[in-house]
């Protein structure tokens, strides 16, 4: 999946988290309805303004909206190999055939614990 794609699903999953519709956000940023259904669909490469428009519209950082991980004490992993996102992870799950990605999350003791989590559907 190519990053504008990954983007693009990022956005829609966050916008439909906070349950609006493509019109809302779009209200709420200032940019137009057919614009957001675009950047969704990985058809345009939003300028830094947009980004942070829609960040500010979605109340999440820009980090969490291009979906990087901005807690480095979270790390996803697939076999030996690590990665910074899970969509990074399960991009990689998926070319290897895996079925799970596992995530690390320091624990207020400061260890690691492990979860197994599912791949989501592909888009």
């Amino acid at each position: 999946m190519r990053a504008i794609q990954r983007f693009g699903t990022q956005l829609q999953r966050l916008r439909a988290d906070r349950g609006f519709s493509q019109e809302q956000l779009a209200v709420r940023a200032g940019l137009a309805r057919l614009y957001v259904a675009r950047l969704e669909l990985g058809e345009h490469d939003p300028s830094l303004s947009t980004l942070v428009r829609l960040a500010k519209a979605l109340r999440v950082s820009v980090t969490e909206l291009l979906g990087e991980s901005a807690n480095p004490s979270v790390l996803w992993q697939v076999g030996e190999s690590r990665f910074p996102t899970r969509a990074a992870a399960e991009d990689h799950a998926r070319t290897t055939g895996e079925i799970f990605v596992a995530r690390y999350e320091k624990n207020k003791a400061g260890s690691l614990v492990r979860r197994l989590l599912p791949l989501r559907e592909s888009k």
